[in-house]
Formats: C-alpha cells, structure tokens, sequence
C-alpha cells in the first residue's frame, strides 16, 4: 500500500452524509401526515377487482378468438420419394497409439452422408433431407 492509496483511504473514512434539507424534511413531513381517504387512495379490494375483470375480459376474447375462428382450409401435402442417396463412406486409418494397459490400437474414422429428397407435385414442393455422419472408433492391436 503507498502514501497516495492511504490518504485517499482516510478521506473517504472522514466523510460523513449531510443531513437533509428543510424541503425535503417538510415533503415527508406532509407526506407522512396526509389523510387516508377511501376516495383518495384505491383499496386493495378494488385494485384487485380492476385487474380481476380486465384479465377476464382478456381471457375471454382469448378463448372466443380460438373457438370462433374458423380454420382455414388447406390441401394436406402428399410428399413422394423423388431420389435416396448414400455415397461411398470414406475411412480414414490413422498411425496406432499406446494405450495406457500398455496394448496398441489403431484410430479409424468413417464419413459418410445420406441425402432423401421428397416432392409433391400438386403444389410444387421440395423437401431435402440431407444428413451427414462421422464416426471414430479403435481398432485393437495384436502384437507378437
């Protein structure tokens, strides 16, 4: 800790709040001793109706929109096989390894991917599945 961080430390231990102003004493003062009128202030019963009828209303034209609104009429799509595809996996052999029982194993990767196409000729739409794949495994070792 050097000089500088020590008085700015005993600054800060040195300052004190200043009380608050007359205008701010008088202000809680009449806020303080204001009278509680039914008409002035809402009760808690009649917040809680006000919310209690607006959620309702909001609830009611909620369910009225679902049960009153017709579904609009569409053609369901008949989606036929147009085209599968699986090309040839690709493997990748990588240099053996020691594991730690002290036996070797050889990495392997394989890729390969599979591609559908689907097509419904009414409405001239395509659906494409495409969805490629790696796998990785080892190959255990035998050694002589």
């Amino acid at each position: 800790m050097n000089n500088e961080d020590h008085d700015i430390e005993s600054a800060l231990r040195r300052l004190r709040p200043r009380p608050p102003g007359p205008a701010v004493v008088s202000a809680i003062g009449r806020a303080l001793d204001a009278p509680t009128s039914p008409a002035a202030s809402p009760s808690a019963r009649g917040i809680i109706l006000r919310w209690s009828a607006g959620l309702s209303a909001a609830a009611a034209c909620l369910l009225g929109f679902f049960f009153f609104a017709r579904p609009t009429v569409t053609a369901t799509l008949e989606y036929q096989l147009v085209r599968a595809e699986q090309p040839p996996a690709t493997v990748d052999v990588f240099a053996p390894v020691r594991l730690a029982d002290g036996s070797f194993a050889r990495p392997v990767r394989v890729r390969w991917s599979n591609e559908t196409q689907w097509e419904d000729r009414r409405t001239n739409t395509r659906l494409i599945n495409y969805s490629p794949s790696e796998q990785f495994g080892l190959i255990p070792m035998e050694t002589y």
